[in-house]
C-alpha cells in the first residue's frame, strides 16, 4: 500500500526536524511512503525554511506555505492510504508500518490511531496529572478508539477537514464512521509527545480540545469516546485507585481542571461556534526531547500492549 504522510505545522521551528528525521527512519516492509508534505500555516518561524532544508533533494518530500487554515487532507491525493501527524511529536521506527498492516488486515476498519505517550517527568504535579491523562486516554481507547496525534485512513474515505474544525482527528473519525467503516487503536504504535509543563497550559490544551469536541458535537452530532461519561468515569475510578497517595492527589487535580476546562469549552463552542479561533502556541508543550520515545516494554502497559496476537498486531520485520 503507498502511503502519503501529511504534516499540518504552526510555529513548530524548535520540532519540525526531529519529526521529520523519525519519519524518514521508518522500517517499511508491507508499505511504501511515497511522499511526506509539510503544511506550514500562517507561520512567523523558520518551519517553513528548516522543512525546505530537509526537503531539498528529496523529490518524494514537499512543504506547502499556507496564509491561512484550509482544508488539510485535500493537500494529498495519491496514496491509497494518507498518513496524519502533530509536528510537534517523534514517532517510533514501527509505526507507519504496523498501521497500514492494520488497514490491509482488516477491511472494515477505515481509520487507525497510534498510541500518544508523553515524555515529561512524573515528579512534578503537572507531569504526573499529563502522564495520567493520556494512561486514562489510552484505557478508553482499548475498550472503544480515541484518535491523536498520529492516524491513518482510508484515502479514498476523506476528501477534506472542515476549515472550522479545531480537533481534525475527531472530525476524520466522524467522515470515516458515518460511510460505515470501524476505528481501530494499536497500543503498540507509540507516538511521543510533551504535555504542558503549567497548570495554566494544561488548563489551557484542555479548553481547547473540549471546545473542539463541543464543537463537532454540535455541528455534527458525533461524539468522541472520551466524552462518553461511562467509559470515562469507569477508567478514572480504576485508575485513581491503582494510584499511590501523589498519584490520587494528581488526579484529582487532573479531573477539576477537566470539569472546568470542559465547562470553558462549551462556551467557547457556543458562542464561538463556526467562526474558526486561531489559538496561541502553548509553548510548554513544545519541549519533547530529541532522544526519541520510549519503548513500548518501559510504558507499564497492559496485557493487551504486548500481546501479538491482539487483532490487528503483525509482528514487524527488523
Amino acid at each position: 500500500m503507498n502511503v502519503s504522510i501529511l504534516v499540518p505545522a504552526h510555529n513548530e521551528a524548535r520540532n519540525i526536524e526531529n519529526l521529520l528525521d523519525s519519519l524518514l527512519a521508518q522500517q517499511m516492509h508491507h508499505a511504501r511512503i511515497i511522499e511526506i508534505v509539510v503544511v506550514a500555516s500562517g507561520c512567523t518561524d523558520d518551519t517553513a525554511a528548516l522543512a525546505r532544508r530537509m526537503a531539498r533533494g528529496r523529490p518524494g518530500m514537499h512543504v506547502i506555505v499556507q496564509e491561512r487554515r484550509s482544508g488539510k487532507v485535500a493537500a494529498i491525493k495519491r496514496a491509497d492510504v494518507i498518513v496524519v501527524t502533530s509536528a510537534d511529536v517523534w514517532i517510533a521506527p514501527d509505526v507507519v508500518e504496523k498501521i497500514v498492516c492494520k488497514l490491509e488486515d482488516e477491511p472494515r476498519v477505515g481509520m487507525v490511531g497510534a498510541r500518544p505517550v508523553p515524555d515529561n517527568a512524573g515528579d512534578t504535579t503537572v507531569g504526573r496529572m499529563v502522564q495520567l491523562l493520556w494512561e486514562l486516554h489510552h484505557r478508553i481507547a482499548l475498550e472503544q478508539p480515541k484518535m491523536g496525534e498520529l492516524v491513518a485512513f482510508r484515502a479514498e474515505l476523506v476528501d477534506r477537514v472542515s476549515e472550522l474544525s479545531v480537533v481534525d482527528e475527531a472530525s476524520i473519525e466522524d467522515i470515516v464512521r458515518g460511510k460505515g467503516y470501524e476505528l481501530g487503536y494499536l497500543p503498540d504504535a507509540v507516538v511521543t509527545n510533551h504535555g504542558p509543563e503549567q497548570l495554566r497550559d494544561y488548563f489551557e490544551q484542555r479548553r481547547r480540545i473540549a471546545r473542539g469536541h463541543y464543537w463537532l458535537s454540535f455541528a455534527f452530532g458525533y461524539h468522541v469516546a472520551t466524552m462518553e461519561k461511562g467509559p470515562l468515569l469507569r477508567e478514572t475510578l480504576s485508575l485513581f485507585r491503582a494510584q499511590d497517595r501523589d498519584g490520587k492527589k494528581a488526579l484529582g487535580a487532573a479531573v477539576a481542571i477537566e470539569i472546568a476546562a470542559r465547562a470553558a469549552g462549551f462556551i467557547d463552542a457556543r458562542i464561538v461556534g463556526g467562526r474558526h479561533r486561531v489559538w496561541q502556541p502553548i509553548d510548554s508543550t513544545k519541549q519533547l526531547r530529541q532522544d526519541g520515545a520510549p519503548s513500548v516494554r518501559d510504558l507499564n502497559a497492559t496485557r493487551d500492549d504486548d500481546d501479538d496476537s491482539a487483532p490487528g498486531s503483525r509482528r514487524v520485520a527488523r
